[in-house]
């Protein structure tokens, strides 16, 4: 199993990012595949680095169009996030996305459906909950010193503050190898070795925001019954309840229970790629 650094090398060769300005908001992005009319689209997890999907990108853009990028920085809440990405897919011609999100960026997803009833072409969700009442009213209380920790990450020593990300986002190991324990460590200090503070105050208000968006409903996602599937961990940030609210939100989804963590879209991408696979060519034709 190769580490993540020696990945990236090669995947930065192979995909050099682009960048376009759509409406003042800077897009770093990678867009590649086939020219065909579904367009995959990768939301982002927590830490907003579109290289965390580079193993995707070899996995499925042999049979589809996949577009990667970053939430760009002018976009400080998610509506203007939603909103933003709704102008970068018409820039780039991109009708009927079909979106992928992991962890946060499956909630970013859900708020974007909800925005922009019917223009979804599908919703594969990863490790993530709900955008309904009960998860935010959960999460609100777990994150309630929120406003507090996004104070301390703009006037912290942030330099000083790597190791400790590095080593609370190496928390969500559960029973993965000693090989995918090496994996996720050296994508962790891969990414923060260059990792800006602006860049981390940023993703942290995305997340900060969530809370105050307006719960989604069941009729958000009428329209796109039977093109939904639910990638769950069985070991996932996300408890059990949550993930139950999630299920009871969509429409007929086809549900992939996995047997890993939080960290698995990443350490376990192979899984996550042949689920997706299987997703598209039996209910998206």
């Amino acid at each position: 199993m190769m580490l993540f650094s020696e990945k990236l090398k090669q995947f930065e060769v192979a995909h050099p990012c682009e960048n376009i300005t759509v409406d003042g908001a800077q897009y770093r992005y990678i867009l590649s595949g086939r020219d065909t009319d579904r367009t995959l689209v990768f939301l982002n997890g927590g830490m907003n680095t579109l290289e965390m999907w580079m193993d995707y990108v070899d996995g499925l853009s042999g049979d589809y169009r996949v577009l990667l990028f970053d939430y760009p920085q002018e976009l400080r809440t998610n509506q203007a996030l939603v909103t933003g990405m709704h102008g970068f897919f018409q820039k780039l011609g991109i009708e009927a996305p079909v979106f992928i999100g992991a962890s946060d960026g499956g909630m970013v997803a859900q708020i974007y459906v909800q925005k922009y009833p019917g223009e979804a072409g599908g919703l594969i969700l990863i490790s993530t909950g709900g955008m309904d009442a009960n998860t935010l009213k959960s999460l609100k209380k777990k994150y309630c010193i929120a406003p507090l920790l996004l104070w301390y990450m703009k006037h912290c020593n942030y330099e000083k503050l790597k190791p400790k990300l590095i080593k609370a986002g190496m928390r969500h190991i559960r029973n993965e190898s000693a090989e995918e324990i090496a994996y996720a460590r050296d994508l962790f200090e891969t990414i923060f070795k260059d990792y800006k503070q602006e860049k981390d105050v940023h993703i942290s208000g995305l997340l900060a925001d969530l809370m105050n968006q307006k719960p989604v409903t069941e009729a958000d996602f009428a329209a796109l019954a039977g093109k939904i599937l639910l990638i769950l961990p069985d070991q996932d940030f996300f408890s059990g309840t949550m993930q139950e609210d999630l299920i009871k939100l969509m429409h007929n989804p086809q549900i992939s229970y996995v047997s890993g963590s939080h960290l698995s879209t990443v350490v376990k991408a192979e899984d996550y790629i042949r689920a997706i696979r299987a997703f598209l060519n039996q209910s998206m034709k």
